[in-house]
């Protein structure tokens, strides 16, 4: 997979998901919004997505093109735990079972999104500092590659 993306990985899966049912995009004040790089005050109930080191998978011995995984981190925050926590659990099986060879379009380019692994999750973080808010997160790979410009 790999190669160069006009849209950061955390962005494709952003609309991806919000593509399966599983969020809004911003400035939404209902529906569980879906950031990404920085999480947004409000609503209470939000998902942020951030881009995290990846992994390369090796490379084609033809074309020398490396085969790499893009990194990303899911952070779902609820306004308790049972909520918090079924929203994230509905994600891990979104990125279980429903993200496969799917192609998403951002603006007027497109990505095939072949396949999420998770590497972790969900973990409970605890709560917001200051805040009754509580915090989950899910970590992932995901291979992806730019269709059209």
């Amino acid at each position: 997979m790999g190669g160069t993306l006009t849209d950061a990985p955390a962005d494709v899966l952003r609309y991806l998901l919000i593509q399966l049912g599983h969020g809004v995009l911003p400035p939404a004040s209902s529906g569980w919004p879906i950031s990404i790089s920085s999480e947004q005050d409000l609503p209470d109930q939000v998902i942020t997505i951030y881009d995290t080191a990846g992994r390369y998978d090796g490379r084609s011995m033809q074309t020398g093109q490396k085969w790499e995984f893009y990194g990303v981190q899911i952070r779902v925050r609820g306004v308790n735990h049972p909520d918090g926590q079924l929203k994230a659990r509905q994600i891990a099986v979104a990125l279980d079972e429903s993200i496969r060879n799917n192609v998403v379009t951002i603006g007027a380019t497109q990505y095939g999104v072949y396949s999420a692994s998770r590497t972790s999750g969900p973990i409970s973080i605890g709560k917001e500092p200051n805040t009754n808010r509580v915090l989950f997160t899910i970590n992932a790979v995901v291979a992806l590659r730019q269709i059209t410009t």
